[in-house]
């Protein structure tokens, strides 16, 4: 056999091969549920933090509140304010869609209605429902968009569109996943209308009982030019939080 046939032979047997080549490059390509549930997966099912919250408005004014968060799962939160003062005893409670605030001054739990749920929680840069947080595999369809590299990291782009429009506030939400660690570093959030509304920045990451956790947020509001700082400094992974921690009782305890 000749050299030209030799070559002619090979070229033939690459480009034959060259389907299955990608369809193997495919199969190995996450889905975006799959990222979804590896993210879930390498996070800790529990948490109790206490942290600080700066709020800067566009003026150049601030706020700094303490608070202290119970998480179990991802439709169980409470939330505590322990400074300063004049909210001190303020309490929220998220538990499997179901919102509810109780204000020391006026010594009465209120729920907060689905309509309500997309307002700024306690004057802050994040919603009620950012705060309680969503099933994001059972409240979104969600799309793997693309990859990039995002901060010297390899990122997924997911893209997250509410089944229920009427129990979500945003048109769109948007994820910058890391592809070896499963941690989220940049959220995007659209406003009804499909306008940027907010973007929310994870950073100061520390590994932890084998878990990589975000000791620093901030969520900038676009339209209104202000922002939201949240700063872990106390963190305990996985205790064990009882349920009756997230009744609406446990609101008024002090």
């Amino acid at each position: 056999m000749t050299t030209q046939n030799k070559t002619a032979k090979g070229i033939t047997l690459v480009i034959l091969l060259l389907p299955l080549f990608i369809t193997s490059l495919a199969a190995q390509e996450l889905t975006a549920n799959e990222i979804l549930v590896k993210e879930d997966e390498n996070s800790p099912h529990s948490e109790i933090t206490i942290s600080e919250m700066t709020i800067f408005h566009k003026s150049g004014s601030k706020r700094v509140r303490t608070i202290k968060a119970w998480i179990k799962g991802e439709d169980s939160t409470f939330v505590r304010f322990l400074s300063p003062a004049n909210i001190k005893g303020t309490s929220f409670l998220s538990v499997n869609d179901d919102d509810w605030i109780y204000l020391p001054a006026l010594k009465k739990v209120r729920r907060i209605a689905t309509k309500n749920k997309g307002g700024s929680f306690m004057g802050s840069d994040f919603s009620y429902d950012d705060v309680g947080g969503y099933s994001w595999e059972e409240d979104f369809n969600s799309e793997l968009s693309g990859s990039e590299k995002y901060n010297e990291h390899d990122c997924y782009i997911l893209e997250l569109t509410p089944k229920n429009p009427k129990d979500i506030s945003y048109s769109k939400i948007k994820r910058w996943i890391n592809k070896e660690h499963f941690y989220s570093l940049k959220t995007e959030y659209y406003d009804i209308h499909g306008d940027l509304l907010k973007v929310l920045y994870s950073s100061a990451f520390e590994k932890s009982e084998g878990f990589w956790i975000a000791k620093k947020m901030e969520m900038q509001n676009v339209q209104k030019g202000s922002k939201t700082v949240i700063e872990i400094k106390e963190t305990e992974l996985n205790p064990d939080i009882q349920d009756k921690m997230f009744t609406t009782w446990q609101l008024e305890k002090k």
